[in-house]
C-alpha cells in the first residue's frame, strides 16, 4: 500500500513533538464538555484495530475525547502507520487526543521487537532521519494522564513506592531510554539496589509506573516475569488511591482474553486494544469509556479477525446474534461496576437484612444503582442465577446477592429480547431496509424509504437527514443493527406511562 512520504512524516512527528513537550508528565483531561472520554490500550502497530475503534467510536473532538495509553509500535507490521495516525489526530485535535507513554516508546525495546526494522525498511535513506525524531518524540510523551481528578491512566501501574508528586517534578526528557538506568546505586544485602540519586529515583518511578502488573496477593515485588517493574496486590492500590485522592487506576500492558480485565475490588482495570494478539482468534481488543459522576466504566469490545472472516458468511440471524451477546456482556460489566452502589440500594431496601426483597424494590435498586433505563422486571432471568430467577417467580422475592452472579452465564440468553419491544418486527424492518443486504442500511437506502413514507409537505431528503440524525449515532454515513435497534430503545425508555399503570410495571 500506498505509505506517506518520509517528508511528511518526519514533520508530522515533529509537530506532534512539539505539542507534547509542552505538556506535564502527568497530563489533565477532563469529560466536563461531552460527559464522557475514551481509553485505549495497546495498539502494538494493529492499524486496523485503531480504524476499528474510531469507526465505532467516532473521532476524537471536544465532546469525543480519547486517552491512548502507549505501546502504539512494535510486533505488528503497520507500527510506523499507527504512530503517525496518532500523532495526526493529536495535532487536528490537540485539546481532545492524550498520548500516554508506554514501555515500548522506546528504542532499545523497538530493537527487539521489530520497530526500527519496520522503519528501516519501509523508508531506507530517511530512516536514521525519522528514528532520530522518534526518539524526540518517545521523550515528551507524558507519563500518564489524570481524568477529572478521580482516575489515573498510566501504562504499566505502580508499586509501593509510586509517588505522583515526585513524578509531577521529574524531568522526562532525560530519559531516552529506560533500559539504560543512571548507575549510582547502594547494593542492599540481599543484592537489591536502593535508589541513592535523584536521577535514580526519578529512573525508579517511571520504570514502575511503564512496566508493572497487578497480582492477587497482597504486597509489592519484583516483577521476576518480565525483569522489570513490580507485581502490585490490591492493599497497594488500595493505599495509592487513598493517599493521591484517587477512586480508580485503569492500565494497559497486558494482552486480556476479553480485551480487559477488573481486579483489585474493580479499582484496577485493564484495558488492551490490539485483537488477535498472538494469533487470530487469540484474543478480543477493547477500550473502555468513562462517564457519569463518579465515572463509571462500560468496555466496548471488537475483533477484527472475525469481523472480516464473518462478513459474508453470516445470516442476519447471526448478525443479531453477536449484537445481543455483546449487549448482554455489556450490561454484565456495568453491574459488576457498579457494585457497590448497587449494594448499597438493595440494603436500604432490607432494613432487617433478611437478604431478600421484593420484585418491585429489586428493580428500583436496579435502575438506581446503574442509571440504566431499561426493563429489569423482565431482564430478571437474564441477571440473576437460575435458582434465584426461580425463586422470585414462585414467591414474588429475590435473593438479592444472586444478581452479582454473572448475568450471560447461561446459554441463549439475549438480552435484547428484554431490552427492544417488538425486536422481531425490527429485525423485519432492517432486513427489509438493507435492500443490497450489507447488513448496514447507507443513505441511499433510507432516502428511498423515506420516499416511500407520508408526505406531510417535507422531501424525501429532509426525512433522510432528520431520521440519519437519530438513528446514525457514530456518524459514518450507515446504519448497523445495534444503531437500529438503539434508537428505537431511546425512544421507548421515554415512553409515558399510561394512567392505568405503575411507574414500575414493565410488558
Amino acid at each position: 500500500p500506498q505509505r506517506v512520504h518520509a517528508h511528511y512524516a518526519y514533520h508530522i512527528i515533529r509537530d506532534a513533538t512539539a505539542i507534547l513537550r509542552r505538556l506535564p508528565n502527568l497530563n489533565q483531561a477532563s469529560t466536563a464538555v461531552g460527559k464522557q472520554i475514551t481509553i485505549c490500550g495497546d495498539l502494538h502497530g494493529k492499524l486496523q484495530d485503531l480504524l476499528v475503534i474510531l469507526h465505532k467510536n467516532g473521532l476524537p473532538c471536544a465532546e469525543n475525547p480519547y486517552v491512548f495509553n502507549g505501546d502504539f509500535v512494535d510486533r505488528g507490521k503497520r507500527s510506523m502507520e499507527v504512530l503517525l495516525l496518532l500523532c495526526a489526530l493529536l495535532i487536528v485535535f490537540p485539546g481532545a487526543v492524550f498520548l500516554n507513554r508506554g514501555n515500548h516508546e522506546d528504542r532499545a525495546i523497538n530493537v527487539r521487537y521489530g520497530f526500527i526494522r519496520e522503519v528501516r525498511t519501509k523508508y531506507r535513506m530517511q530512516s536514521e532521519r525519522l528514528l532520530h525524531q522518534i526518539e524526540r518524540l518517545y521523550r515528551a510523551l507524558p507519563l500518564g494522564t489524570v481524568v477529572d481528578s478521580q482516575v489515573l491512566v498510566v501504562h504499566g501501574g505502580i508499586s509501593n513506592k509510586t509517588d505522583l508528586r515526585e513524578i509531577w517534578t521529574l524531568d522526562r526528557f532525560k530519559l531516552a531510554s529506560l533500559m539504560d538506568p543512571p548507575q549510582s546505586a547502594k547494593e542492599n544485602p540481599d543484592g537489591t539496589e536502593e535508589d541513592d540519586t535523584p536521577e535514580r529515583r526519578a529512573w525508579r518511578q517511571v520504570f514502575d509506573i511503564l512496566w508493572s502488573d497487578p497480582q492477587v496477593a497482597d504486597g509489592c515485588s519484583h516483577n521476576t516475569l518480565r525483569g522489570a517493574g513490580t507485581y502490585f496486590g490490591p492493599d497497594v492500590t488500595e493505599e495509592f488511591l487513598r493517599r493521591h485522592d484517587l477512586r480508580l487506576l485503569v492500565r494497559s500492558h497486558e494482552c486480556k482474553l476479553e480485551g480487559y480485565e477488573l481486579a483489585h475490588n474493580n479499582k484496577c482495570i485493564t484495558i488492551f486494544s490490539a485483537s488477535d494478539y498472538y494469533e487470530v482468534g487469540s484474543n478480543k481488543g477493547a477500550y473502555v469509556k468513562l462517564s457519569g459522576n463518579p465515572l463509571t466504566p462500560q468496555f466496548v469490545q471488537f475483533q477484527v479477525s472475525a469481523a472480516k472472516s464473518n462478513k459474508r458468511r453470516l445470516t442476519f440471524r447471526q448478525r443479531v446474534g453477536l449484537v445481543e451477546r455483546s449487549a448482554l456482556k455489556s450490561l454484565a460489566a456495568t453491574i459488576e461496576a457498579r457494585r457497590i452502589g448497587l449494594e448499597a440500594e438493595f440494603k436500604t431496601r432490607d432494613p432487617e437484612s433478611k437478604g431478600t426483597i421484593s420484585v418491585k424494590e429489586w428493580c428500583e435498586a436496579m435502575q438506581n444503582g446503574t442509571g440504566l433505563s431499561v426493563p429489569w422486571r423482565l431482564l430478571r432471568d437474564r441477571v440473576l442465577s437460575p435458582a434465584a430467577a426461580e425463586e422470585a417467580a414462585k414467591t414474588g422475592l429475590i435473593k438479592y446477592s444472586e444478581t452479582f452472579c454473572g448475568p450471560g452465564s447461561q446459554s441463549g440468553c439475549y438480552v435484547t429480547e428484554a431490552l427492544y419491544r417488538d425486536k422481531m418486527a425490527l429485525e423485519s424492518l432492517f432486513s427489509a431496509l438493507d435492500t443490497d443486504h450489507s447488513g448496514t442500511i447507507s443513505m441511499t437506502e433510507l432516502k428511498q424509504a423515506c420516499s416511500l413514507l407520508p408526505n406531510d409537505g417535507s422531501e424525501p431528503g429532509q426525512l433522510c437527514t432528520r431520521l440519519a440524525r437519530c438513528l446514525d449515532f457514530n456518524q459514518d454515513g450507515r446504519v448497523d443493527l445495534n444503531e437500529f435497534l438503539e434508537a428505537f430503545r431511546l425512544v421507548e425508555s421515554r415512553r409515558p406511562v399510561e394512567p392505568n399503570e405503575s411507574p414500575d410495571e414493565e410488558d
